[in-house]
């Protein structure tokens, strides 16, 4: 064994003794230092990816995902100290972050038996939250078996119900044993701690994956039916990822929706934030199937990365993207980024190097937007470990030029969402950012490629829990409003206190930010209907039903093993407020969520939704989601616009529909963009008209020249292209499909691939 993964063993048992991420909470995201571990790391390779690569291999073995290296490093130290039963726990919790549930189940028995373990003095007595390491024993038992449950029946005999809350159906557990062993042992955590809220919460995540209550569960531990609330009565949506091939099984990662090939059709392009993960290309047919492109596209050996954003950044017409890196992993994040070019052939280039894109500031933000209108789209790069963001400015020629400091982005500390806007419709993008454990800042576009904080004077601070965060015009004044969510990665309990009926706290509420028109903000998070805690890894935003109103999705979670909490859907009720339709919808997935798209894949204009899933540990895997859209019956527009002046894929151009919404005459506002941070629609104009004949008038933006490309009389629920000048709008003659669906399949007689397996351990 490697010395310097002996000499960190010191501080891994630190991490794991502590129960894992309170160490993160308190000491690296509260006091964090600009410290790179990998500052004396020497690298021989010169060309991306092999940079990378080398980083991975010569990287210190201490970032929390790698804990599948970390058990044999703890094995051998246990095999020099085999009465040190503190390494023996701290293995077996490695074993259960691992995916090896049953080991770490038999591991944990071994040591519940052991009167050393649980009467010694050092593992009873109680830090300051009366907790001790028997405590914590006791509850990763209870855990453990939990986890196996899901494992046995989620995730290995896995169907579009499992782990959707509240459990029902073909989600309910069909191997038992595992929840029931987890029932047992929770009611005796809250029979010894009454006020263990999240053991409560996850008892009844049990009894529902049981499909009934046991009778020694005492009913007053049951949450009563009334609590989960459908406001919205939103037909299902059914999940096919599986059925598709596109699940991409896997952790915490990134997701961006966009057409790569020119064929018309949306494309899925998947991330994940495990250093050696593979990014994952899936190619859609146009016929109801994908393929994974990811050979083909010459994309084997592009690893990681927990944000992915696509962009044309050369104006060539064909789309390329990004991958941030380092997210989350802080001492051990400061790994470079990958631009990777469209080459127009089916595959993609590392040109990280030669664009002047080789930034080693951790990151998992990359934000594009047009901020000098030169026609060509500039690089906002968030950072992480009080190191500052970097801006980019794109020369035109395919490289970039660092202008970080004439442009006054001055963000320290942690920076995990951001997105571009137009708050005071000047026809310059402005610049909000999501500072976590700090304020949120807003940065006015002055016009010349510098910025100004207005964060104060505008009144959009947010809770220092922000996190992910987008701009939209939710309420159709023409006005770009900001929504900054909340989160915290180890306060485990706050997005179950609404269902449990507790006071909820509203440092842990996200922010509805409501442009006064002015140039400044009211929070209306109260009036909108969303003051809940909801602690978000992932969103976006998009119209489910075509009304002409925006709608969001989050995706919930945090990366504690015990962080086990529904996702949300709200849908837009005319602006007014927002309506929670995740139970009806069928988007209430259990398992950790990330990255977030609204596309419409198989072009029938509604928008379906694509969920990335799986959380930050190494066994905490899952397939990502894939919802179809059942539609509603509304009139839809679906335009791929071209910039001549403007960026080509017409990124921050704004668009303006008028049209009579049953005897109503209405506008929509919308800007073309990947939507919200941590997440990527399609950069195209998916709009939905309510019940209108036609669009009387479409009002097109262009934000290089400012000036507006008019088109009248413009018939609904078709698909076109636009470009910039153009009279006319063309329509683009692209077939619309239906998915192929394991039903639909069936129903014509074809039974292959009816069994779905995830390779998990056990």
């Amino acid at each position: 064994m490697k010395k310097k993964s002996l000499l960190i063993i010191t501080a891994l048992l630190i991490i794991i003794a502590g129960a894992g991420f309170a160490y993160f909470k308190f000491i690296r995201v509260k006091k964090p230092k600009n410290v790179n571990a990998l500052a004396n790391v020497k690298i021989e390779a010169t060309t991306m990816p092999e940079i990378y690569y080398e980083m991975v291999e010569k990287s210190p073995l201490f970032t929390y995902e790698r804990n599948n290296e970390i058990i044999p490093v703890l094995e051998q130290q246990l095999e020099k100290d085999p009465t040190n039963l503190k390494i023996k726990f701290s293995i077996g919790m490695q074993n259960l972050y691992a995916g090896n549930t049953q080991k770490a189940i038999d591991i944990f028995l071994n040591l519940e038996q052991d009167k050393k373990f649980t009467e010694a003095e050092e593992n009873t007595k109680h830090d300051g939250k009366k907790w001790s390491r028997v405590d914590s024993l006791e509850s990763f038992l209870a855990l453990s078996y939990l986890r196996l449950g899901e494992q046995q029946n989620c995730i290995d005999n896995h169907n579009d119900q499992s782990c959707v809350f509240p459990i029902s159906g073909t989600g309910v557990h069909l191997k038992k044993k595992p929840v029931e062993m987890a029932i047992d042992r929770y009611i005796k955590l809250i029979e010894k701690n009454p006020k263990d809220y999240l053991s409560q919460w996850l008892l009844n995540v049990c009894c529902q994956a049981n499909g009934s209550v046991p009778s020694n569960v005492p009913p007053a531990l049951i949450i009563p039916q009334s609590r989960y609330k459908n406001e919205w009565d939103c037909p299902k949506f059914n999940e096919i990822a599986m059925d598709l091939g596109v699940g991409n099984n896997g952790r915490a990662g990134g997701v961006c929706n966009d057409d790569f090939d020119n064929d018309g059709y949306v494309d899925i392009i998947s991330s994940g934030g495990v250093m050696r993960s593979q990014v994952k290309y899936f190619h859609n047919n146009g016929d109801g199937t994908f393929s994974d492109w990811t050979e083909k596209s010459k994309l084997t050996g592009e690893w990681a990365g927990l944000d992915i954003t696509q962009v044309d950044y050369n104006n060539d017409g064909w789309m390329d993207f990004m991958i941030p890196r380092g997210g989350w992993k802080y001492e051990a994040g400061f790994f470079p980024p990958s631009l990777m070019k469209n080459n127009g052939d089916g595959t993609f280039s590392d040109v990280t190097i030669a664009a002047g894109l080789l930034n080693y500031g951790p990151s998992q933000v990359t934000e594009w937007a047009d901020i000098d209108k030169d026609g060509d789209l500039d690089l906002f790069l968030g950072h992480e470990m009080n190191t500052f963001p970097t801006m980019y400015r794109n020369n035109g020629n395919g490289t970039f030029t660092d202008i970080s400091k004439e442009a006054g982005l001055y963000v320290e500390g942690y920076i995990k969402g951001a997105n571009w806007g137009d708050y005071n419709n000047d026809g310059f993008p402005d610049l909000y950012v999501s500072n976590f454990s700090k304020h949120s800042r807003l940065f006015k576009n002055n016009g010349n490629a510098t910025f100004t904080d207005v964060t104060e004077k505008a009144g959009v601070p947010a809770n220092p829990s922000n996190f992910p965060c987008w701009w939209f015009d939710y309420n159709n004044d023409g006005f770009d409003d900001i929504y900054v969510s909340a989160y915290q990665p180890a306060a485990t309990i706050n997005s179950c206190r609404e269902f449990m009926g507790l006071p909820m706290d509203t440092s842990f509420m996200p922010c509805l930010y409501r442009n006064n028109g002015d140039g400044t903000f009211t929070n209306v998070r109260k009036e909108a209907n969303i003051s809940y805690e909801t602690f978000t890894m992932g969103s976006n935003f998009g119209d489910l039903d075509n009304d002409g109103w925006l709608d969001f999705y989050l995706g919930i979670g945090a990366p504690d093993y015990k962080a086990i909490f529904p996702h949300r859907m709200f849908h837009n009720h005319e602006g007014k407020y927002f309506e929670d339709c995740s139970f009806s919808g069928g988007f209430s997935q259990l398992q950790k969520g990330h990255a977030i798209g609204f596309a419409d894949y198989d072009l029938d204009g509604d928008q379906d939704v694509y969920s990335d899933l799986g959380g930050f540990y190494w066994g905490d895997t899952f397939d990502n989601a894939l919802y179809e859209n059942p539609g509603f019956g509304n009139s839809w527009i679906n335009v791929k616009l071209e910039g001549v002046k403007s960026n080509r894929c017409a990124v921050g151009t704004k668009v303006k529909l008028t049209f009579n919404d049953g005897g109503k005459v209405r506008s929509t506002y919308l800007t073309v963009s990947k939507g919200a941070s941590f997440g990527s629609n399609p950069i195209r104009l998916q709009a939905g008209v309510g019940k209108a004949k036609v669009i009387d008038k479409m009002e097109v933006y262009w934000p290089a020249t400012g000036k507006t490309d008019v088109y009248t009389n413009v018939a609904v629920n078709k698909v076109y292209k636009a470009k910039e000048g153009d009279a006319q709008l063309t329509v683009w003659d692209i077939k619309p499909f239906e998915f192929q669906t394991m039903e639909r399949k069936m129903a014509k007689g074809d039974t292959t691939g009816m069994h779905h397996h995830m390779d998990m351990p056990m």
